[in-house]
């Protein structure tokens, strides 16, 4: 792949070897269970809990504090496939770094619940947690919505539905690589490598989640939304990405809304490129952890960060 970052060069001809269709991904949506995993736990519970009918994984300190902050993230997978369990090694990092909890809906999949199930499921654990801040030791003004690909997608939606339902506050956005545009690119056909999220994963997808619809809501493509009134927005994104034409557009209308928006660009870098075990992907993830910190800590000028 022309250009691709040298530290993922390796990853990417493993991948090639190792890639399955997308056909071959919805067929086998087995995960491994969190209580099969190896990850730092030193000082964090890990436990399975329903909010409604919602299994959900709950993260926290050991040592609970009062007025703890929360992330709600929503796990990647291209709206198919995917599951709660794998997310816990990436977010136990907001755990350790913040003393916070962490809550990860495992929302429903389609192309058998198409959208919007996996909003409703999204925003019904939001609201949950919201309505019992005080009771999970949570701080209300410190929610803040998550997640990468397809979760990124769903936290800007949860975060557009509070917004026009004078729902729950929200304090920050952290949609990661968002999958955003329902609608096929030229952009896109420039990746068509069974190795990396490809035109044809891509748009498989997008089909399973909108079934039969005609009309594209803009909650389920939020390329589309009205972008007004969000709270401060963080994503990253590479350049070798699928998604990278659209999440720059996007990025340009949250500027042009005047939403208090900060953008990285990683040369080179692949979808979920920060899930690998390479110095560029420490180094999102630090920024990542940075950026954040400034967030909670009442720091509303993006902007001005260092890059």
């Amino acid at each position: 792949m022309k250009g691709l970052h040298p530290e993922l060069a390796e990853i990417f001809n493993r991948s090639l070897k190792n890639a399955r269709t997308f056909h071959e991904l919805i067929a086998n949506r087995t995960f491994t269970h969190f209580s099969e995993q190896n990850f730092r736990t030193e000082n964090c519970l890990v436990q399975e809990m329903m909010i409604n009918n919602v299994r959900v994984i709950c993260l926290k300190p050991k040592q609970a504090a009062q007025n703890m902050p929360c992330f709600v993230w929503f796990h990647g997978g291209g709206m198919v496939f995917g599951n709660p369990d794998d997310s816990i090694p990436y977010v136990i990092d907001f755990v350790h770094n913040f003393q916070a909890v962490v809550f990860i809906p495992q929302y429903r999949l389609a192309p058998e619940h198409p959208y919007p199930a996996a909003l409703e499921d999204s925003y019904e654990t939001l609201t949950w947690i919201y309505r019992h801040a005080n009771a999970l030791n949570i701080d209300p003004n410190k929610i803040i919505v998550s997640g990468g690909s397809a979760g990124g997608n769903l936290a800007l939606a949860v975060a557009l539905k509070a917004r026009d339902e004078k729902g729950p506050q929200i304090a920050g956005i952290l949609p990661l690589y968002p999958m955003l545009d329902a609608k096929e690119r030229p952009f896109h056909e420039k990746f068509a490598s069974p190795a990396i999220w490809n035109n044809e994963k891509n748009r498989h997808s997008w089909d399973a989640y909108l079934g039969n619809m005609k009309i594209i809501p803009p909650y389920a493509s939020p390329l589309y939304a009205n972008v007004e009134r969000l709270p401060p927005i963080y994503t990253f994104i590479g350049t070798h990405d699928l998604f990278y034409e659209e999440v720059y557009e996007f990025v340009n209308k949250l500027r042009q809304a005047h939403i208090d928006v900060q953008f990285d660009i990683y040369k080179g870098c692949i979808h979920g490129f920060d899930l690998e075990e390479i110095p560029i992907a420490r180094e999102a993830k630090k920024r990542l952890l940075y950026v954040t910190a400034k967030l909670l800590n009442g720091h509303t000028g993006f902007g001005d960060l260092p890059d």
